[in-house]
């Protein structure tokens, strides 16, 4: 009677064995392979949600918001298990703000707060400021820059592997507008 027991469960057992150590090489790999698709949604998601952010600053600042984007360094395949056409991109949006006082930055500061917290997010105490990180994982965060200490909304996307297929090597650096494409005059020189 016992073995009618035992060797079912083995069996479910093993293959549940089976589906971990399959899912733990994926992660060691850095997780699923997106298309190039997903990858320009998750670019305009990233650049959405921390244009969303600043238009919800209140005082708002004092210059047009002007995007600019950086290159993440966390975000490559050290251990060499991406294929030829397999692409690793984590796309982080910066402002840099202007406001009239350090009153007016406070302000906004509490006034994003609000708004973060009205929507149902949680809000993150950081350094100098304040993040919250979204449903599709992406991080927005208000705080006095580490280096100059001045104010600056940072939005980050999680990193992301997807596949070139179309062969047109995207660069979401050069996208300046967000839209999932870099239009002619975006192209670099």
């Amino acid at each position: 009677m016992k073995s009618k027991i035992v060797v079912p469960v083995l069996g479910v057992a093993l293959v549940a064995l089976f589906g971990l150590t399959a899912k733990a090489c994926e992660a060691i790999q850095g997780g699923t392979v997106h298309s190039i698709e997903e990858f320009r949604h998750h670019v305009r998601a990233t650049t959405r949600a921390g244009e969303n952010a600043y238009r919800s600053l209140s005082p708002a600042p004092g210059t047009e918001p002007y995007a600019s984007r950086e290159d993440s360094s966390s975000c490559t395949d050290d251990l060499g298990f991406d294929d030829d056409d397999v692409r690793r991109d984590e796309p982080v949006v910066t402002w840099a703000l202007d406001f009239a006082s350090d009153d007016a930055y406070r302000s906004a500061l509490a006034s994003l707060r609000a708004t973060w917290r009205a929507e149902g997010l949680t809000v993150e105490e950081v350094d100098n400021g304040i993040a919250a990180t979204l449903d599709d994982g992406i991080r927005v965060t208000l705080h006095l820059g580490y280096y100059d200490g001045e104010p600056e909304l940072r939005a980050e996307g999680r990193c992301m592997r997807y596949r070139d297929s179309y062969g047109d090597a995207y660069d979401y650096m050069y996208d300046d507008n967000g839209d999932g494409t870099v239009d002619e005059d975006e192209k670099p020189n």
